[in-house]
């Protein structure tokens, strides 16, 4: 070269002006670097570079690391041993830079804009190839190593997801390919073997009704759509709004429930369902199913209230969605009882002690003050549920693996050796919660040993009543459970033949079941203690006036409807008093001449102090097909 030039001497002055940038633009860069993926928490054992010092948070550690490389590989003495591997790391990361900006360009999200007026994407593409190939031919072997390199580190950032967010184009991406897919989904036609369950959940905040969004999760879980439905009568500010929402959010990640959240400010709670239901999801990514809870105190609760609840079922329907209630003894609402700390250390969520005043909570058994009565209440006792979606339960710690397990909780805690992140959960007085009430909170992540799943398969809506306990029992907490189907009789005397053409249809749905039971006498009188309680139940409301009276004419006109519930009743206690879970077909309250409360005496009546019940009616859609 210094032959070549004319001037020869500013050979040497580049060389030492090109070397001593580099090294300048290296020693200040490569410290910000590894202080930002510290910072991320990328890798391990890097935490010791993410603080910096002085007014420009300088990466001062970064600096005496760097310059203790820089040092180790002069004091070799011979630059060409290290010549290859220096300059194999220098092309990959200007081949990853140039990808890069292709991925960005071809992402076509706002936040790309190139202000080099010349600037094209494929260009770019080309480097990146360019790259690559020089590697290989200055040293194929090291060229292979270094691709294996950065191929670790990205598959190991790719399993551990950290909480960063880098704002890349592969979020970019994402989009771009969730839209791209959606918009596909909605130029299909629906087919009866794709169906699938996509539940909008009436749960109000989620940490308030663990155990309904604990449901719906297994009945959705990774395959399909699930929203969080929450009206709030309180007219929001928009930070609020804000506020709640990703607090739901990082709820439902921490507990790993794949779902959305949906908040919907309203005056009225049907009006807001209503909403919901008419405007929730997107495309064919739409609710088809509104998951709620029973509403417990729909005896003593404002009436305008009941027939809020009455209508929110009829809504549902004339939207063409089915209407799944689900009841568990004790409820489900738990908002009252339960306050969530945050995510702690499992040592230190088991060595913190109370916090704040305790509370008074009022119980329409019992009147509890805080932790310590609490601790002593049996599984039995009952808590308000004013919206009925019923209740949600804790005790002091709830860990991950706990979440997944079984109901020896502590057990499987004092194995651990490494203590687990947890959520814990208090009283608003700050107490722990007896075990009992985290036992009825995570009943449905709790493996199910040795059950039985209870479908009693009244009429045809379509097949959902089958569909979702199938579902269920393709779940691990399910997965040991029987499947066991009833159905009514159509002709007397000819039960055997009956059976046989279910069990027949059962395969041919290719659903494995335990056995299949036809009852004959659904139609036979009620006995008269079964009849007693069923009127007892609509005594408060045979007074009223209005829209939620009960008269002696609106009862004999649905003199046979009452006396089917009051059988089926007795059906369930003969049969069914010991299952693990009940499903049911939900009966249909035509409108005009079922008024709310005697639909709500039908629902009570079948499925008080019983096990874990689900009614369910689908919109007559076929879910089901005997066809591959």
């Amino acid at each position: 070269m210094e032959l070549t030039s004319a001037f020869g001497y500013l050979i040497y002055a580049g060389c030492f002006a090109a070397t001593l940038s580099s090294a300048i633009a290296t020693l200040e860069g490569a410290p910000r670097v590894l202080m930002a993926l510290s910072k991320d928490k990328l890798y391990p054992g890097i935490g010791i570079f993410a603080k910096g010092q002085g007014e420009n948070n300088s990466p001062v550690r970064g600096y005496i690391l760097c310059f203790i490389v820089a040092i180790g590989w002069t004091l070799i003495g011979e630059l060409n041993a290290i010549a290859s591997l220096l300059v194999n790391f220098y092309m990959a990361s200007y081949g990853m830079v140039n990808f890069s900006v292709f991925h960005a360009s071809i992402s076509r999200f706002p936040g790309w804009r190139p202000a080099f007026k010349y600037y094209n994407a494929w260009v770019s593409l080309l480097g990146t190839l360019l790259c690559a190939a020089v590697m290989f031919i200055i040293q194929w072997d090291l060229a292979l190593i270094t691709f294996a390199i950065i191929a670790a580190l990205y598959l190991y950032v790719s399993y551990r997801k950290p909480d960063a967010n880098w704002g890349s184009s592969t979020q970019a991406q994402t989009y771009n390919s969730a839209l791209k897919h959606v918009s596909e989904l909605n130029r299909t036609e629906e087919h009866v073997k794709t169906y699938r369950p996509q539940l909008l959940v009436l749960s109000g905040f989620p940490r308030d009704r663990h155990p309904l969004m604990d449901f719906a999760h297994s009945i959705t879980k990774h395959s399909s759509l699930l929203i969080a439905g929450d009206v709030v009568k309180d007219s929001l500010k928009l930070s609020a709004r804000m506020a709640r929402t990703e607090s739901a959010r990082r709820w439902l990640q921490r507990n790993k429930i794949r779902s959305f959240y949906t908040l919907m400010n309203s005056d009225s709670f049907h009006e807001g369902v209503r909403a919901l239901i008419q405007c929730s999801g997107v495309g064919k990514l739409r609710p088809n199913v509104v998951l709620m809870g029973f509403k417990r105190d729909w005896q003593t609760c404002d009436r305008h209230h009941l027939q809020e609840y009455f209508q929110i079922i009829h809504d549902a329907f004339e939207n063409h969605m089915g209407v799944a209630i689900l009841r568990v003894k004790g409820g489900l609402d738990y908002s009252s009882l339960v306050e969530e700390i945050g995510i702690l250390d499992g040592a230190a969520a088991l060595k913190s002690g109370p916090t704040g005043d305790s509370k008074i909570f009022n119980d329409p058994a019992t009147e509890v003050t805080s932790a310590e009565p609490l601790a002593k209440r049996d599984s039995t006792g009952s808590v308000n549920d004013e919206h009925d979606t019923e209740e949600e339960l804790t005790d002091g710690v709830l860990t991950g693996e706990e979440i997944e397990g079984s109901p020896g909780l502590g057990e499987k805690k004092k194995k651990k050796k490494k203590k687990a992140a947890a959520v814990e959960y208090r009283s608003p007085g700050g107490y722990p919660l007896a075990k009992d009430i985290l036992h009825a909170m995570t009943q449905f992540q709790q493996k199910q040993k040795r059950g039985r799943i209870d479908v009693w398969w009244l009429y045809d809506d379509g097949g959902l009543t089958l569909l979702l306990p199938f579902i269920l029992k393709t779940r691990s907490q399910w997965s040991g459970c029987k499947l066991r189907v009833f159905t009514l009789a159509s002709v007397k005397g000819e039960l055997e033949q009956e059976q046989r053409s279910m069990a027949a249809l059962l395969s041919k749905f290719r659903i494995n079941y335990s056995d299949v039971i036809v009852v004959p006498d659904v139609r036979k009188k009620a006995a008269k203690a079964t009849s007693r309680e069923f009127f007892n139940l609509l005594e408060p409301f045979k007074e009223k006036a209005g829209d939620e009276s009960v008269t002696d004419e609106i009862l004999r006109k649905l003199q046979e409807r009452n006396n089917r519930q009051m059988r089926l009743r007795e059906l369930l206690l003969q049969n069914s008093l010991d299952a693990s879970l009940i499903v049911m077909t939900l009966p249909v309250a035509a409108k005009g001449t079922v008024t709310a409360p005697i639909y709500m005496a039908w629902l009570e009546t079948l499925t008080k102090n019983l096990p874990p019940f689900l009614l369910i009616r689908g919109n007559q859609t076929s879910v089901l097909t005997f066809y591959s």
